[in-house]
């Protein structure tokens, strides 16, 4: 059914992290109507920290035929050269772009059904997508299982890690051998400080929803990358696939 879009309202707001003037924000004369609340500022300010570049960002809504008026609010990012080294896989870097703006939200989440993520590449190649609030509530949840299994990896707690392996993905021999593969590595990687995300896949495995967690492991040696997909729905902490190899 063919979609008839509104525009309701349109602030755009310029920051740029120029190394002159870093931090420096820049408002077109319609900033004046509205203003945005200190943790949306936060939010787009730490999708300038991880990537650089300029950031815009509008408020607005849609009118659907099928889906009723949807609040927005969106982000649009370019002039960034780490944001070009996501050119192949521009999903992952707009899932991030949207979950950083989220995760600085308190009660600012009831404002918005979703947020935009429009990725303008150096290349002149351009990338959006939208995201639901309840599907970046998802993404925070399965976040948890990362942390879990990044802490069980610190803490050299390999059976427990076993345990949270899918039975549908592996089988009791291929469970044994990535275990003894992960120990193996870790002999030579040094200690486990933190985790940061690249940012996130949703993807079908083995005839399974899951959501491909991309990102590296901070360590005292050699950073690792890694990917891990978790089962998507919200009541399965299971993991279908863990690897410390991965190419973007």
């Amino acid at each position: 059914m063919k979609i008839l879009s509104l525009l309701i309202l349109f602030v755009l707001l310029l920051f740029s992290c120029g190394n002159k003037h870093p931090g420096e924000q820049k408002t077109s004369l319609l900033s004046n109507l509205v203003t945005i609340s200190d943790n949306e500022d936060r939010g787009v300010k730490d999708i300038l920290n991880f990537y650089g570049g300029v950031c815009e960002y509008s408020i607005g809504a849609s009118l659907s035929t099928d889906e009723g008026k949807n609040k927005y609010f969106e982000v649009k990012l370019s002039k960034s050269e780490s944001l070009d080294k996501f050119s192949r896989v521009p999903e992952v870097a707009a899932s991030n772009i949207a979950y950083l703006f989220f995760k600085s939200l308190k009660g600012e989440k009831r404002n918005y059904d979703e947020i935009h993520s429009v990725l303008l590449f150096r290349s002149g190649s351009k990338f959006e997508a939208s995201y639901s609030i309840d599907k970046l509530e998802l993404i925070a949840h399965k976040l948890t299982i990362l942390d879990k299994v990044v802490d069980l990896i610190k803490n050299k707690k390999f059976e427990v890690l076993k345990s949270l392996l899918s039975d549908g993905s592996y089988t009791p021999a291929a469970k044994s051998d990535l275990m003894r593969n992960i120990q193996k590595i870790e002999l030579s990687l040094g200690n486990i400080k933190g985790f940061r995300p690249y940012g996130f896949k949703f993807e079908t495995l083995n005839g399974y929803n899951v959501l491909n967690i991309l990102g590296i492991v901070l360590r005292d040696k050699e950073n690792t990358e890694i990917s891990l997909k978790v089962d998507l729905k919200p009541s399965e902490d299971k993991v279908h696939f863990l690897d410390y190899k991965l190419s973007l």
